[in-house]
């Protein structure tokens, strides 16, 4: 009996140590991660650490994000994203909106360092909860491009990642993405300056950002948000967009020929295309709307843009 009394105590010992084990396995899975962002030493591409936050609110989050970029890495794996002689002067934390103000030193680093260094910090800060927009200040003065373009409040969406995998190789382009105006009868542009992989094909990129909607508050999305893209390619100077059957059936109170010429307009200004063929499920003999039949060819048609005089 002594016996088996003692095997029950050492089975439940046993049990108690498993729970427990299963127990620190549930907190550690628990634990939110969150990254600071570094350059690495071939200056080419970032690199990534663990940050562990003293405390997660958004507050003490910002501070000892701003801090960290502002002080030298004592790390041999990597270097401090911002050159040695820019300096980071102070912040504000409004709204959803992190605003940096730098010296002019800023703008003298090259283009390649300065993509780096705006989309560390960019994706360092929208990780905070409740911050969404990171706003860059030159001595107080809204930051400009080399074109001498504000560059304007940024956020985690326009730097376009690979599923989530790639940093490393981004490109910047200058879109014109075509959304409805506010009666929904014609077309508006919205000009937008975006970095995204260069994994990602250019094609792809701006069907997400028509998905995404304007960011005017003038302007009204021409597609659902809900909108699934199954395939973008270009071949043979024919765009082929393949998105899901969202397509046809949450449509937007826009006039029926709008999102088909949005799609196609903003494609054409910035690939080099001839026409674009938007199927459903790979389906082209479908009908959207009430007439707009999808198996032919669409090429751009800007009659459908609003004139100044309209605006």
């Amino acid at each position: 009996m002594k016996k088996i009394k003692r095997i029950l105590a050492v089975f439940l010992a046993i049990c108690l140590l498993a729970a427990g084990g299963c127990r620190e396995s549930a907190a550690e899975e628990e634990t939110t991660e969150y990254s600071m962002y570094y350059l690495a030493l071939s200056e080419t591409k970032l690199e990534t650490v663990p940050y562990e936050p003293s405390e997660e609110n958004a507050e003490t989050m910002i501070d000892e994000i701003y801090q960290m970029f502002s002080q030298p890495s004592d790390s041999e794996e990597y270097l401090k994203l911002l050159p040695e002689d820019v300096l980071m002067k102070n912040y504000t934390f409004e709204g959803q909106t992190v605003t940096l103000n730098f010296d002019e030193e800023y703008k003298k680093m090259n283009n390649a360092r300065e993509i780096l260094v705006r989309t560390g910090m960019v994706l360092a800060f929208t990780q905070i909860p409740g911050v969404t927009y990171v706003e860059f200040l030159e001595n107080g003065s809204p930051m400009t491009d080399s074109d001498g373009n504000e560059i304007g409040l940024m956020e985690r969406g326009d730097f376009v990642e690979n599923e989530g995998k790639n940093i490393n190789s981004y490109v910047f382009a200058d879109l014109n993405l075509y959304f409805a105006n506010e009666n929904g009868d014609r077309l508006v542009r919205e000009n937008r300056r975006i970095h995204y992989s260069s994994n990602v094909p250019l094609e792809r990129v701006i069907v997400e950002r028509l998905l995404e909607g304007p960011k005017s508050d003038d302007m009204l999305p021409t597609l659902s948000s809900n909108t699934k893209i199954l395939g973008v390619s270009i071949v043979e100077g024919i765009c082929y967009v393949n998105l899901d059957k969202s397509f046809l059936t949450e449509t937007m109170s826009v006039q029926q020929e709008l999102p088909i010429y949005s799609i196609v307009n903003s494609l054409t200004d910035a690939c080099n295309i001839h026409g674009v063929q938007i199927s459903v499920e790979g389906d082209t003999k479908v009908t959207f709307r009430e007439s707009m039949k999808l198996d032919q060819i669409y090429q751009a048609d800007y009659s459908y843009l609003e004139s100044e005089d309209e605006s």
